[in-house]
């Protein structure tokens, strides 16, 4: 950033050197140790000159270690791997408990040597000492991967790709440790043309699907040569094979030992992104190839000069740091470049933890392996991975695409001799585009002057995984404005931060305290550190940040941890999924008053509860029975003057339940033919399949006033016809409201119907193309008229309900701007038409929701930098 000149008054710099992490002098380390909650192990002790033991490093720390002060037992360690830079030495260990993995748990411990000497100078990290885990699991592994599937996947068009692997059991550190099984998921999003891949936690003794991390991170020697997209020859070191033909195989590093560590790019000539998803390359790719050192301009196109001309510069960045590879040990790097998706261009790269994938581009952008950055980028992730392993969710998940941001654009900028001062220095993917002016090309500018608590996109777990991409500059713009005041220097404290002091589950503020621990431990100067605190405090990164952040609603329930359900709301009652505040649960249903009161707990079965309903008297929700592998629909008065009581039982997923009386309705899945069907139940009657017809599905039911309407759903030659059906619990007679005429030769599509006294009303796409109305018919199915047109103006929601007059929307704003204002938000309009109102000024993402009468709505809000349950009770018309 550009920073203003500031003149220091004496007092001001007392002030400032008041700055916590900075000394008034370069005063001799004194011990210090840091606590942290939920542990008796401390966050971090500094200041140690310790006598260690000579020889084997990880000896010598966990004898360290046995010292009462970290509350540990070095036999629950695991050594990861150990770092040397210059004379400090640093110990990463992963913490076991009763021999499994607790994921994100790390300690670590640092030396400084001088000879054969060695002396402690600090510990730190995450080991949780409260584990109390039955290590016994319930759940089968087959279950978890089926649940994992069926309910961490939102979208069901994704849903219809995505292969359910189960992997191993771990230890999930929330409360006091959550037993579960790891599950991959791999597919695609043909809406986003991108590979899915992701990893996926479920509770193992209760089958709760806890939450999914995306793995993707989106975004002999021959002298050889080739030309880059931007027209640059470049060097490339080559491997000519006894044929005679030339591959882009780098043997000339130091890290290669004449087995491993080489540097290779592999052509996959338009194979699809879907094939390279596996871990390593497949068999039968191909390095890129030419039959003369000079790769010509098909390897310019493909991306594979970029890619291995930009590796190499990765290496050579990390090995002036002290580091061999990205694994640290010499390990070889792999590019595959040219990878199409289902036969069109690829428009982005990643690293999914071996290797590096990048997309050709297309007409309007050059191969994603073009833009130095978004190569250092992507390929931090994978030194990320072999050190700190920062969890890619929330704030820890910022500040991993952070890190790859700040490392990212340093390669670039000492790699080409691009100065600070530079406006472009600070962009990251700005060379991508063939002809848009790097400001409008780039992805990110590091530049951004964001601050914590006034632009922290509030965004809950279920947008970007809790804002890893959307807060990501938060954290590396405070980096990267402290190395425009310190130069490239800086590099090194980062690098030692990430290194010897982060651990996978911090936070910003936990990264901070790491960069200023690294700049003491580095020896810098006190005006030195002085300029990294201000760094951070200039874009609010400080313990308790999240407090200034302000709203227009009124908190029912503070700090929500399970937030994929929407809430149901009648009358004045309400129900919502929730866990406890460590999310170590099984999840339970809470119930409570919109007007006020604590809420409490009326699920009584001790298992993962989800997808609650409401008619103002009684809960309903769905349970799994794991030692059964069975879905339970399960009731239980709001007053909880009786026990619950199982409706039904079947080994079909279920998606959602509503109830009305004696009446319960539920989407779910068909065991004998696995289709999605409509089912109805009435008192003790068996259920009836209202959707039975082969080819038909019932979704999205709602019901009020005495009538059901669910989505009908046929699939046929002419494509997917949906279409709302209201059906009256009283006779059973049912209405099928005519299809919406679609605009194109595809069907129309109709989704979340809502039930009024005297209407039913939807979302509508008579096109298909995203944008959708909103539709009004009368309960008798005639009369159709929009509330909200669909057309070329037309919203883009992702949610409805609808109160005696008023129909409630969630709505995707059109910015395409990491802002908060382009985070969903919530409208109101008259279901006579008129305009769409804002309902709620709260700058985060407001997410599922449920109307409520005179115009109240209960949803689920992310923006005080956390999800909380809130409620207002009329629109704010206007922010």
């Amino acid at each position: 950033m550009s920073w203003r000149p500031f003149v220091l008054t004496a007092a001001a710099l007392s002030l400032a050197l008041a700055v916590p992490g900075v000394a008034a002098a370069d005063d001799p380390p004194q011990p210090q140790v840091e606590s942290q909650a939920g542990t008796r192990a401390p966050a971090e002790v500094s200041g140690l000159a310790e006598p260690a033991a000579a020889g084997d490093p990880v000896a010598a720390a966990k004898t360290h270690l046995a010292d009462p002060r970290y509350h540990l037992d070095p036999a629950d360690l695991v050594p990861l791997r150990t770092v040397v830079n210059g004379q400090d030495e640093t110990v990463r260990f992963a913490q076991r408990y009763r021999n499994l993995p607790v994921l994100g748990a790390q300690y670590l411990v640092r030396f400084r040597t001088d000879g054969a000497s060695r002396e402690v100078t600090g510990a730190g990290g995450r080991f949780l000492t409260e584990l109390d885990v039955n290590p016994t699991p319930t759940v089968t592994p087959a279950l978890a991967a089926k649940l994992a599937r069926s309910r961490l996947v939102r979208d069901d068009q994704v849903r219809g790709t995505i292969k359910a692997t189960p992997g191993e059991l771990l230890v999930v550190p929330r409360g006091k440790g959550v037993l579960a099984w790891h599950v991959t998921l791999s597919g695609a999003d043909a809406v986003k043309k991108r590979p899915v891949l992701l990893d996926a936690y479920v509770d193992a003794h209760s089958g709760q699907p806890l939450f999914a991390l995306d793995r993707l991170r989106m975004e002999g020697p021959a002298a050889g040569s080739g030309q880059t997209a931007h027209g640059k020859s470049v060097p490339l070191n080559a491997y000519q094979r006894a044929d005679g033909a030339y591959e882009l195989r780098d043997r000339a590093r130091p890290m290669w030992n004449g087995t491993t560590g080489e540097i290779l790019t592999y052509d996959a000539a338009g194979a699809d992104v879907q094939d390279f998803l596996d871990p390593g390359v497949p068999a039968g790719t191909e390095l890129a190839k030419s039959p003369t050192p000079a790769f010509g301009p098909e390897h310019t196109e493909s991306g594979a000069v970029d890619a291995q001309w930009g590796a190499g510069k990765v290496y050579e960045f990390y090995k002036s740091l002290g580091r061999d590879g990205l694994d640290g040990k010499g390990g070889t790097m792999y590019s595959v470049v040219n990878v199409t998706y289902y036969g069109g261009p690829f428009e982005n790269a990643f690293w999914d933890g071996t290797k590096m994938v990048y997309g050709g581009g297309g007409a309007d952008l050059h191969s994603f392996a073009a833009s130095l950055d978004v190569v250092g980028h992507e390929m931090t992730h994978g030194v990320i991975t072999h050190s700190a392993d920062l969890v890619y969710q929330g704030q820890s998940g910022a500040m991993n695409e952070g890190l790859a941001d700040y490392f990212g654009n340093a390669i670039q900028t000492s790699a080409l001799g691009i100065p600070m001062s530079d406006p472009d220095a600070s962009l990251l993917g700005e060379d991508l585009c063939k002809s848009l002016p790097p400001v409008q090309c780039a992805t990110r500018d590091l530049d951004d002057d964001r601050n914590a608590a006034e632009d922290y996109l509030g965004v809950t777990v279920a947008g970007d995984a809790g804002g890893v991409h959307l807060n990501s500059t938060i954290f590396s713009g405070a980096l990267w404005d402290a190395r425009e005041k310190l130069g490239a220097g800086f590099d090194k404290v980062v690098y030692k931060a990430l290194t010897e002091y982060m651990t996978p589950l911090d936070d910003f503020a936990d990264g901070r305290r790491a960069v200023e621990s690294a700049a003491r431990a580095a020896g810098l100067p006190a005006r030195d550190r002085l300029a990294i605190a201000l760094a951070f405090e200039r874009h609010g990164i400080r313990p308790g940040w999240e407090r200034l952040i302000r709203t227009d609603s009124r908190v029912v329930i503070d700090g929500l941890t399970d937030a994929i359900d929407p809430p149901a709301l009648a009358g004045d009652r309400y129900v919502v999924t929730d866990n406890t505040p460590e999310a170590s649960g099984p999840t339970s249903i809470r119930t409570g008053r919109v007007s006020g009161g604590r809420a409490t707990v009326v699920s009584d079965d001790g298992r993962w509860d989800w997808t609650p309903t409401t008619d103002g008297r009684r809960a309903v929700w769905v349970a799994l029975d794991p030692a059964a592998g069975v879905m339970q629909i399960r009731s239980r008065p709001l007053d909880a003057s009786a026990p619950s009581t199982v409706l039904h039982e079947s080994t079909g997923y279920v998606y959602s339940v509503v109830v009305s009386g004696d009446a319960v309705a539920w989407s779910g899945e068909d065991p004998a033919t696995g289709e999605t069907e409509l089912w109805l139940k009435r008192g003790n009657a068996a259920p009836v399949n209202l959707t039975a017809d082969k080819g038909v599905g019932g979704y999205m039911p709602s019901v009020s006033g005495g009538r059901l309407v669910y989505v009908r759903v046929s699939f046929g030659t002419g494509g997917t016809h949906s279409t709302p059906v209201v059906h009256d619990l009283a006779t059973g007679n049912e209405v099928v409201v005519p299809e919406v005429p679609p605009t194109r030769t595809i069907p129309s599509m109709s989704i979340y119907p809502a039930l009024t006294a005297k209407h039913v009303v939807w979302l509508y796409d008579a096109d298909r193309d995203g944008r959708m109305g909103i539709m009004r018919a009368a309960l008798d199915g005639t009369g159709s008229t929009p509330v909200v047109a669909d057309g070329p103006q037309a919203p883009y929601p992702n949610w409805l309900d609808a109160s005696e007059s008023r129909v409630t929307v969630g709505l995707q704003p059109e910015g395409t701007t990491l802002e908060n204002a382009n985070l969903p938000k919530i409208y109101q309009v008259a279901v006579t038409g008129g305009a769409l109102e804002r309902y709620s000024c709260n700058r985060g993402e407001q997410s599922l929701f449920a109307a409520g009468s005179a115009g109240r709505v209960l949803w689920i809000d992310g923006t005080a930098g956390d999800t909380d349950l809130v409620t207002r009770d009329r629109p704010a018309h206007r922010c």
